[in-house]
């Protein structure tokens, strides 16, 4: 009760005392209060209305979104073919061919199912459509690529099996210094080179583990140095948090995997599917052409290209995380190398993978090396390719035992009741539970779509479209390919978006008079360069569960190291490229190619 109302109270007890005459408000009546005490009560009574209403409608808009988040995907499935079924109505080959890969964008990037069974989806779509032929379209997913793609991965696999990439990887870092700066460097050059010939998604596995126990030492280390002063109660009643410069530095190491193992796939032509896609792209649209893109060529042109892209990640990186990073510590130098003391000896299985591995790779470089004639020389144009030699390669890494068996072994027999050791360099039990089947199907649906693409016109015709933009210089035709090309392959797979902007940026590089390999080696990069967002890559995915990064720092990085790809390659196609392909030149296969499709 407020003092004047006490005052009141007490007052008005008092005989021939008024309130009033103390210059105070005369106490209210009975009837008074009762009505102060009603509205009171409306006024809460309507503020919980109030509040149950607004609940109820935040309830049922969360029940809306909800609705439509579960309906999405059944959505999209109805009516992506429904909206773009206004294409049908021409009966033209390439208005019915822009259907199906109207239809089949939509149900990649939104992935209203899994993205090698929409691969499959031009298996029936084209030849109901009458676009191509049922067989023309079913060649297309193991054609000479894809094999050369299977035969690459088995080998891959095969080093995985072994553990001959930890072995690499390690012996790598041991060589690297204790400061934080070149402990990134020395991850991203590991990764980067692993990544040239096995999995990107394997390679950053391994990695992540490994940059996470070098993250621990460097924070136990720092730990250590900063209470060394502090006493034992303090000690037992105190956990110390990393700093900010501590906790950038371990978003720094953790990132820097991840886009080395983009960036690092982009050396070879294995390294990863979109470089795959280019080639049997080209093989696709221009039938029987020497475009000159082969393993040798390919790995002068993008090697150097990859070390520039990667120096400039490490640059930036350092920068946006490195700048208050923890002094150098020695104990990580120590930690790498006890690591990799504590390998075994080298087995007789990395010896033999590691020599099949050279082999494949002087095979891929003697074939034809261009500078001099090459083996392929000795077969029919067309007999031995590249997959010639993956597939030898991998059919013999299924031949050789993973050790040599002694004397003793030959001429014995097992104990009761066990089986004889039987294991060889590669066995079909770890092909089949590491093998990527699914990036096969992808390949091939992309293959599947080019040849329809091709077969239809629809890319003379988006050609003709995209002609307005012959006026614009080269450089700029590239900026646009790697903008859009890199901000599609943000949300969706990076062999998805190489599958459906190759064939338009191959008639784009045909309307305006340029080399397709302009245009089309720029796309294939990019594709590869998913910086931005978790779901990019897996490498991305990978990363960012390791629990360190949030997706802002992905987005920050991300975005600086894409600007700076960008213009690397864009000086890039203008300058050292050159020595490699003859962009300035528009080549006769391309001519050739443009009469008959015209």
């Amino acid at each position: 009760m407020k003092p004047q109302r006490v005052l009141m109270a007490r007052y008005d007890k008092v005989p021939g005392m008024n309130p009033s005459r103390l210059g105070l408000p005369e106490a209210p009546s009975n009837s008074t209060l009762a009505g102060n005490v009603s509205s009171t009560q409306n006024i809460i009574e309507h503020d919980q209305l109030g509040a149950e209403f607004y609940t109820t409608r935040v309830e049922g808009w969360r029940k809306v979104v909800l609705l439509l988040k579960n309906l999405k995907k059944p959505m999209v499935i109805v009516l992506a073919p429904i909206l773009f079924s206004v294409l049908l109505q021409y009966h033209r080959k390439d208005y019915d061919c822009a259907y199906v890969v109207a239809v089949m964008a939509a149900y990649w990037v939104l992935e209203v199912m899994p993205l090698p069974i929409t691969a499959l989806m031009p298996l029936f779509m084209f030849p109901l459509l009458g676009v191509i032929p049922a067989k023309a379209v079913a060649k297309e997913y193991l054609n000479d690529t894809n094999f050369l793609f299977i035969g690459g991965l088995i080998m891959a696999v095969a080093v995985e099996k072994c553990h001959l990439h930890e072995r690499m990887a390690l012996s790598v870092l041991t060589l690297v210094g204790s400061k934080p700066q070149w402990i990134m460097l020395g991850f991203m050059v590991a990764t980067a080179t692993l990544s040239m010939f096995i999995s990107n998604t394997a390679t950053t596995a391994m990695m992540v583990p490994i940059g996470v126990s070098v993250i621990e030492q460097l924070l136990h280390s720092k730990s250590q140095r900063s209470m060394s002063d502090t006493s034992k109660t303090d000690l037992l009643t105190m956990e110390r948090k990393p700093n900010k410069g501590e906790t950038l530095m371990a978003k720094g190491l953790i990132i820097s995997i991840c886009f080395a193992a983009n960036i690092g796939g982009t050396g070879t032509i294995t390294g990863t599917p979109p470089n795959l896609v280019v080639i049997g792209m080209l093989s696709t649209l221009f039938q029987d052409a020497d475009t000159g893109v082969h393993y040798l060529s390919w790995a002068a042109f993008a090697a150097p290209l990859m070390i520039l892209c990667l120096l400039a990640c490490w640059l930036v990186l350092v920068v946006l995380f490195m700048r208050d990073a923890p002094p150098a510590d020695p104990g990580v130098t120590a930690l790498m190398k006890k690591k990799y003391d504590d390998l075994p000896k080298m087995s007789f299985a990395e010896k033999a993978v590691g020599a099949s591995f050279l082999v494949l790779l002087v095979l891929w470089i003697g074939r034809d090396p261009h500078v001099i004639p090459g083996f392929g020389s000795f077969f029919p144009k067309g007999y031995f390719t590249d997959a010639t030699s993956a597939m030898a390669i991998a059919v013999l890494l299924f031949l050789i035992p993973a050790e040599i068996p002694t004397l003793k072994e030959l001429t014995s027999l097992p104990p009761e009741g066990k089986k004889k050791k039987d294991d060889r360099l590669m066995d079909w039990k770890t092909m089949n539970a590491k093998f990527p089947w699914s990036v096969v199907l992808l390949l091939g649906g992309g293959f599947a779509l080019a040849a329809g693409v091709k077969e239809s016109g629809l890319s003379h015709g988006i050609g003709l479209l995209l002609s307005q933009l012959a006026g614009l210089p080269t450089f700029v035709l590239q900026l646009i390919c790697l903008g859009v090309t890199m901000l599609v392959t943000n949300i969706c797979s990076n062999t998805v978006a190489a599958s459906i902007f190759l064939p338009i940026v191959a008639d784009l590089a045909q309307q305006t008079g340029i080399n397709p390999l302009c245009l089309m080696l720029p796309t294939t990069l990019a594709s590869s360069y998913a910086f931005l967002l978790p779901v990019g890559t897996p490498p991305n995915a990978i990363a960012f569960a390791s629990g360190y990064l949030k997706i802002p720092d992905m987005i920050i990085a991300g975005l600086c190291t894409s600007i700076a790809c960008t213009i690397i390659v864009v000086g890039y196609m203008s300058s050292f490229a050159l020595l490699v392909f003859p962009l300035n030149e528009f080549p006769a296969w391309a001519a050739l190619n443009q009469t008959m499709t015209s």
